[in-house]
């Protein structure tokens, strides 16, 4: 059984099923970074574990661990590669997206004077980062 194989079929399923892997971990009752490995061909799956998932999904098990070509699910390695690449951007999309809101309830606390200061800070920050950034200074 190909891990990898085996996380892209789970993937696929639950990109069809419009379900968030926060959405599939809380139905399966398993962890979303759990899932999230799986997904990525990181992590290894029990048969449990891929019953549950399976079940929360709403499929046969034989769905996410039976890998032809030509089932429709059938990959290149540059799609594979362009999958994994998409998997990472999107984890680190949601984490900058965690720190966003992180950040507005934080702000969302402050007074107007408090946040003026926050934001002439940040204004300053980000003109020091282009003004770096033009220069070629990292």
């Amino acid at each position: 059984m190909d891990r990898e194989a085996v996380g892209l079929k789970i993937r696929l399923t639950r990109v069809r099923e419009n379900m968030t892997q926060e959405q599939l971990a809380e139905k399966a009752d398993i962890s979303s970074s759990y899932i999230s490995a799986i997904e990525r061909g990181k992590q290894s799956v029990s048969l449990e574990y891929v019953d549950r998932i399976a079940e929360a999904l709403q499929v046969p098990v034989t769905e996410l661990l039976v890998y032809e070509k030509e089932d429709g699910y059938g990959v290149t390695d540059a799609q594979l590669q362009a999958e994994r690449e998409k998997s990472e951007y999107e984890g680190r999309y949601i984490a900058r997206q965690k720190k966003m809101n992180h950040i507005n309830e934080m702000l969302s606390r402050c007074g107007e004077k408090e946040f003026q200061i926050v934001y002439d800070e940040i204004s300053l920050l980000i003109t020091k980062f282009q003004y770096f950034s033009d220069k070629g200074i990292k």
